[in-house]
């Protein structure tokens, strides 16, 4: 007896202690929170070149597993006694995607650039006429608002007093600022370049090597976690990669179908730039829900230097769009790729897309699908330890559960 209460109090003690330790640890944390976001970002910068190569292999690896599938059945059933067929369609694969790639950022770099060229262009020679058109808009519109016209003449004096103020207090004399950071943003720029062209090599390489790699990866697994544990973490590592792999390229599919629909759609009522703003649109449709607005509010911008009316009429198609999209064509594709109800693929993106950017948006969905599975599973594995029911819909009108018989009493 007393060798029980013994163990009984070592175990107190061995458990204040790690709640102590955890705590400590975590208050560690959030006051190191600054140096350690900083060696963070230091660390992703140095390895930025990986890292795109990372991505890009993800990316290629369905392309790269069906060329070199089909590249290897014909080598085989051309050459049934080479030893060698499949060690060439490897890399006849890896070419491939490689050539893939390359014929697809230039095919991008063809289009835009001229596109974007003859924009500028045209916007400036198009300025004057389109800054009194609009003029002209908004007086026909005043015109026929007295309330508002007062409104706005009342205030009209005071905002060109505070822009004057603005622009001779803070933007004249900041001025040096400005060039250093644009010529930060040159070499920026260039140094993303020549990141992007060691992320081809590391792509290459990781392609070649990522049945190998993942070979090492179980491997390892197994030997620190043991068969049980292992097998759990495996298929785990599994269901993440099919998540970012169909979610991902689902999403790409669906954007370059979104953007051919808005190019066909703008080429049918002769809008201008109708090119530039459909890849505009169908590059930042790949973030989920607020993408279509955050590149339809820079293309409503350009076309109100044209007309106003011809804006309006795009900011009309493209809420259009993305209900076409949303309840058509990307469930479609995707189908029911995350599983999450609708709010929680809100709360992802806002929440994601607070940490971490444009790249958190893109990549919140599959993995807040990926936390949402594991809670979970994780609940369902404790409630079914417990003797509970795991189902969801015992608790639904839940007023408690009778701790003998464990009966679910609902509410009256």
């Amino acid at each position: 007896m007393e060798e029980n209460k013994n163990d009984i109090y070592f175990k107190w003690g061995l458990t204040a202690v790690a709640v102590i330790v955890i705590a400590l640890v975590i208050s560690l944390i959030f006051n190191k929170l600054g140096i350690i976001a900083t060696a963070i970002s230091t660390i992703i910068s140095t390895v930025s070149s990986v890292l795109y190569g990372v991505v890009m292999a993800f990316l290629m690896a369905p392309v790269y597993d069906h060329i070199g599938r089909w590249v290897g059945e014909i080598l085989s059933s051309l050459f049934p006694k080479w030893k060698k067929s499949d060690k060439y369609a490897k890399m006849i694969a890896t070419l491939s995607c490689l050539v893939i790639l390359i014929l697809v950022v230039f095919a991008l770099i063809m289009m835009i650039i001229p596109e974007l060229v003859n924009s500028i262009t045209n916007v400036i020679s198009y300025a004057p006429s389109g800054a009194e058109n609009l003029e002209a808009w908004l007086k026909d519109i005043l015109n026929k608002n007295p309330n508002l016209e007062k409104l706005i003449i009342g205030n009209y004096l005071d905002i060109s007093a505070r822009l004057s103020d603005i622009a001779t207090t803070t933007v004249l004399p900041n001025v040096n600022t400005y060039i250093k950071n644009l010529s930060s943003g040159v070499l920026n720029a260039l140094g993303v370049v020549v990141n992007i062209i060691i992320g081809l090599m590391v792509m290459m390489y990781l392609l070649n090597m990522k049945t190998t790699l993942a070979s090492q990866a179980k491997k390892i697994v197994y030997a620190v976690a043991g068969v049980k544990i292992g097998n759990e973490i495996v298929t785990e590592a599994r269901y993440i990669k099919n998540m970012f792999e169909k979610f991902i390229v689902g999403k790409i599919i669906d954007s370059i179908i979104i953007g051919i629909i808005n190019y066909v759609f703008m080429a049918i009522i002769h809008m201008p730039y109708a090119l530039l703003i459909s890849v505009v649109v169908g590059v930042t449709n790949v973030i989920p829900f607020f993408g279509p607005f955050i590149g339809a509010i820079p293309s409503i911008i350009l076309l109100l230097l044209i007309s106003p009316v011809t804006a309006l009429q795009f900011a009309v198609w493209i809420l259009v769009l993305q209900q076409v999209d949303g309840n058509i064509i990307g469930p479609k594709i995707l189908g029911q790729t995350t599983g999450l109800p609708s709010f929680w693929v809100l709360f992802s993106i806002l929440l994601f897309g607070g940490l971490f950017g444009i790249v958190g948006m893109i990549i919140a969905v599959p993995t807040w699908a990926i936390i949402y599975r594991t809670i979970s599973r994780l609940s369902e594995h404790f409630l079914k330890k417990k003797g509970l029911e795991p189902d969801s819909k015992h608790y639904m009108d839940l007023d408690h559960i009778d701790e003998e018989t464990k009966k679910y009493i609902k509410l009256e």
